[in-house]
């Protein structure tokens, strides 16, 4: 069996199966899933100090910040080739 991985910015993959959700920073529900992933020591930082876009929810509950927009990050991990851009492109 092989598994798909997706560009998540900034040089980082996730492996796709891996993923639950795909969430904006703003809301209260992310930034709880945030807090308690950070406290939990689950909280994995990928967009290297840019701003966060995107929280990606893991099967383990991981909470992977990302610099790339939800929209964005959903066409990538269904396949849509449109959604390939370098960095930078989606800001």
């Amino acid at each position: 069996m092989s598994s798909r991985f997706t560009h998540i910015g900034m040089n980082n993959v996730v492996q796709n199966d891996r993923v639950l959700a795909v969430i904006p920073p703003g809301t209260v529900s992310a930034k709880r899933y945030k807090d308690r992933a950070k406290e939990k020591g689950l909280l994995i930082s990928a967009e290297l100090g840019r701003e966060i876009r995107s929280l990606l929810i893991l099967d383990d509950y991981t909470v992977i910040t990302s610099c790339i927009k939800p929209k964005t990050l959903m066409g990538r991990l269904n396949g849509d080739p449109s959604t390939v851009e370098e960095e930078g492109e989606d800001e």
